[in-house]
């Protein structure tokens, strides 16, 4: 006797635990019982296990099953724009993400409603078989959530999911080559009627346009030998990086809008976009980081030439984004079972998108956007406290406050830089998690034409670039001495005088004191250096 309540309890327990993950219950008490202890309510079959009945209270209660719409009544499928009866069984496999549940089917856990599909403009009716490679593809199915997932090989991505209230399905009746009426399950959905071919060529021109500026802005800081120091270096790798991502994805989404594009084409593009993306911003953080260990004044440990330096930035910048796109690569081709957190590629067609995009795309620079802002926040810090140390800042005519007033006008170009390309990761991210909101993808189809142009005009359009141009047109003539000469002259006067007066006055101060002599660097690796008399 004992044994027979602790299993009824374990089994109330059970149903409660199962009604307690329901936000809602539902009263199925008038029901019909049937003989094997099932419920039908509402054209719903409840199984016994799957609802609470209180005997003394003679209630039942179950979680409400999603609804699912049904084109026609039950008994009856659709030919045509009619109903008509037909003696198929309506039923169908439900799926996870990525793999059909085992042993569940659709009549179980979904309630079926007959209600037509009244699609409003600007949606149109469309039959979901007829969207894949060939007329009547299977290329659709039911997910567990109740959301009609529709593969379309043409589109980026080349899937939709709709919801319930966007689609119904039934039994559809149709002529085979021969002649013969067939029938298989099938949906009718509401799709938007716009060409997705227009904001292909809409976000492939815009891409195109800022990479005119994009390699406009390279073109003149390679030009330029003033310019070639080390942030112009390190700001060239950024922008040919950027400009390979843009230009490359400019070119599939060329190829998709003609639909001339295979799928080993698509793949070889996306590891190539993907490895060029992580790149720029990798070198969007050596900039952070350049900026900050010039402030901070550890030059030393051999960092201090420019082209050893360099050389570091490149194997750090380069390297890591290797080591991603081989761990993508490798986790594409391993063969393992479709899981959330495997890429997916060949699964998603061109590029990378769903929650693949947000681990292997976003993830990574998330951890880069968050170094960034330390290391601008730590620099900031140092700059406060130059100034609060050296008295010598003050000063307009010192060389040292020339200095690091250059560097913080670096510092406030690389800020704006790094506003820019934050604006824009978070404008993608917003669109990857709400890829279904137009207003996004407009907005981020924009800035993408302004990426360029802003770049063009922080870096390129400024007085000192503008002068450094005129001077390479227009060379200066012989005898004649420029600005920087005279003002090097005055620096070698100001700083010989006090040299020699303080040889004259040796005997009457320490041999341990120095004097600081500042040798201004093109490649902002300016050293004070002490000379001991």
């Amino acid at each position: 006797m004992s044994k027979i309540l602790v299993i009824i309890i374990s089994l109330i327990a059970v149903t409660r635990a199962v009604l307690k993950e329901c936000k809602e219950k539902i009263d199925i008490s008038d029901g019909q019982y049937l003989p094997n202890g099932d419920i039908e309510f509402d054209g719903v079959i409840y199984e016994n296990g799957d609802y609470f009945y209180n005997k003394s209270a003679k209630t039942a209660f179950a979680c409400p099953k999603l609804v699912v719409r049904k084109c026609c009544p039950f008994g009856y499928g659709r030919d045509g724009s009619y109903c008509v009866n037909v003696t198929d069984d309506f039923d169908m496999a439900v799926w996870d993400d990525y793999r059909v549940i085992k042993g569940a089917k659709g009549r179980e856990m979904f309630r079926f409603k007959m209600q037509k599909m009244n699609c409003t403009p600007p949606y149109v009716s469309v039959m979901v078989s007829m969207l894949g490679e060939t007329d009547w593809s299977d290329n659709w199915h039911l997910k567990s959530d109740g959301k009609l997932f529709v593969e379309l090989p043409t589109s980026i991505p080349p899937w939709t999911v709709l919801s319930p209230d966007k689609y119904c399905i039934d039994t559809f009746l149709y002529e085979d080559e021969d002649g013969n009426t067939k029938s298989r399950l099938d949906a009718l959905a509401c799709f938007e009627d716009e060409n997705p071919e227009d904001n292909f060529i809409v976000r492939s021109s815009c891409m195109l346009i800022s990479c005119v500026f994009i390699i406009a802005t390279v073109a003149v800081y390679a030009w330029l030998p003033e310019l070639r120091n080390m942030h112009g270096r390190v700001l060239m790798a950024y922008l040919l990086c950027l400009f390979c991502g843009f230009i490359c994805m400019a070119s599939l989404q060329i190829m998709l809008t003609v639909d001339n594009i295979t799928p080993n084409t698509c793949l070889v593009l996306t590891i190539i976009i993907y490895y060029f993306l992580e790149s720029a911003f990798f070198w969007l953080n050596v900039m952070s980081f350049d900026i900050w260990w010039t402030f901070s004044g550890k030059g030393g440990m051999g960092m201090s030439k420019v082209s050893k330096r360099f050389c570091i930035y490149s194997l750090y910048a380069f390297g890591v984004p290797t080591i991603l796109t081989i761990i993508l690569t490798s986790l594409e081709f391993s063969g393992l079972q479709p899981h959330p957190l495997l890429p997916l590629l060949r699964y998603q067609g061109c590029f990378i998108h769903g929650r693949s995009k947000l681990l292997y795309l976003y993830g990574p620079m998330f951890i880069l956007f968050v170094a960034n802002i330390v290391f601008f926040v730590m620099t900031a810090m140092k700059i406060a406290d130059i100034k609060q140390q050296t008295a010598v800042l003050n000063s307009k005519e010192s060389a040292m406050h020339d200095h690091h007033r250059k560097d913080k006008q670096r510092l406030l170009l690389y800020v704006k830089l790094f506003t820019v390309m934050g604006i824009n990761w978070i404008l993608e991210v917003i669109s990857a998690l709400y890829p279904g909101a137009d207003f996004f993808w407009m907005f981020t189809d924009a800035y993408n034409l302004l990426i360029g142009v802003t770049i063009f005009i922080i870096f390129v359009c400024k007085r000192k670039i503008f002068q450094l141009i005129k001077k390479r047109f227009v060379p200066e003539t012989k005898g004649k001495h420029s600005r920087s000469d005279v003002i090097g002259q005055e620096f070698s006067y100001r700083t010989t005088i006090p040299i020699r007066m303080y040889k004259n006055n040796q005997t009457q101060k320490s041999s341990m004191e120095t004097i600081k002599t500042v040798f201004d660097d093109d490649n902002a690796t300016d050293e004070i250096k002490n000379t001991k008399l």
